[in-house]
């Protein structure tokens, strides 16, 4: 599949690109039964005996208006590949309604993820309809909470030592073995494309990574004023919020991704406000910073 770039984006003043020929990062086109596995949710907690609680859910939807039955099976395999827990339900839907099966499992401390400790389980769901396998999903997920707390981060209840080093989007081969080898523990991704490989990899390896969402205005200037900034221009708000929704979505599974970053030199103003709000709505602990804030009240208080 070829996908050919004729003019730039109406939305190109919300990112800095200053390649002439800028690559739309990694697609792919699939195709799923009319009743599909949509989303794969991801909740972790610690008990009060400090062991974690980790949520899934498994979110189906159909397609079709006459009702339709689906099995769908799941297992949930700890990282020494010991399975600690299967099943499956009968799921009827119809009408393009969707619904959520869920699954609870405790896991002990000592194999819940942080970056001394990458732990990950593996989530496998295979949905069957008349007697046929239609989807297979293998799904790494790490339990961990993660909040920030008097300007540091809290992770699975127990402040952390945040040893940071700001890396591009795309890191060269080798580059994350060589920073865990040096002792760094962090990363803070620059503006770009992320690729899922990456994530995954920072999830195996064991690192905190700062997510920076897709909105980078620096080339708009600082002036809040009509004509300036579109961070503080309402005609710009549900841009804004698609992007920060959409990269949410995108990367909110991976236990790595321990906060987001808001936005990169792009004012301050309405949109990013609404931005903040909309991220909080989506997972309230989770911290989101903004290192250009100025001080004001959206980003959350975490020393870098």
């Amino acid at each position: 599949m070829a996908v050919t770039l004729l003019s730039p984006s109406v939305a190109d003043v919300l990112q800095r690109s200053p390649e002439s020929n800028p690559t739309l990062g990694e697609c792919y086109v699939m195709a799923q039964p009319k009743m599909r596995v949509r989303d794969i949710l991801v909740n972790s907690s610690v008990a009060n005996d400090r062991n974690g609680v980790l949520e899934l859910g498994i979110v189906m939807k159909t397609h079709t208006l006459n009702p339709k039955t689906t099995r769908v099976y799941y297992e949930l395999i700890a990282p020494d590949s010991t399975k600690v827990l299967d099943g499956y339900k009968d799921l009827t839907l119809d009408m393009r309604r969707e619904d959520t099966i869920r699954i609870m499992q405790v896991v002990p401390r000592s194999l819940m993820w942080s970056a001394e400790h990458p732990n990950l389980y593996t989530l496998i769901v295979k949905t069957r309809y008349e007697g046929r396998i239609n989807e297979y999903i293998p799904f790494k997920v790490g339990c961990r909470t993660a909040t920030a707390g008097e300007g540091r981060l809290i992770v699975n209840g127990e402040p952390v030592e945040l040893r940071v080093k700001e890396l591009a989007a795309d890191p060269q081969v080798g580059e994350l073995d060589t920073l865990k080898n040096l002792g760094y523990n962090t990363l803070r991704l620059q503006s770009g494309q992320v690729s899922r490989m990456l994530l995954n990899r920072c999830d195996s390896l064991g690192f905190y990574v700062i997510d920076q969402l897709p909105i980078d205005t620096s080339r708009a200037g600082l002036s809040r004023k009509q004509g300036g900034n579109p961070s503080n221009d309402p005609q710009w708000l549900d841009a804004y919020l698609d992007r920060a929704e959409q990269h949410y979505h995108a990367v909110k599974s991976h236990p790595s991704v321990v906060a987001f970053s808001l936005a990169r030199e792009s004012a301050n103003g309405i949109n990013l406000y609404e931005s903040y709000l909309r991220l909080k709505e989506l997972e309230p602990n989770r911290p989101v910073i903004y290192t250009e804030s100025g001080g004001e009240w959206n980003s959350d208080k975490l020393d870098l």
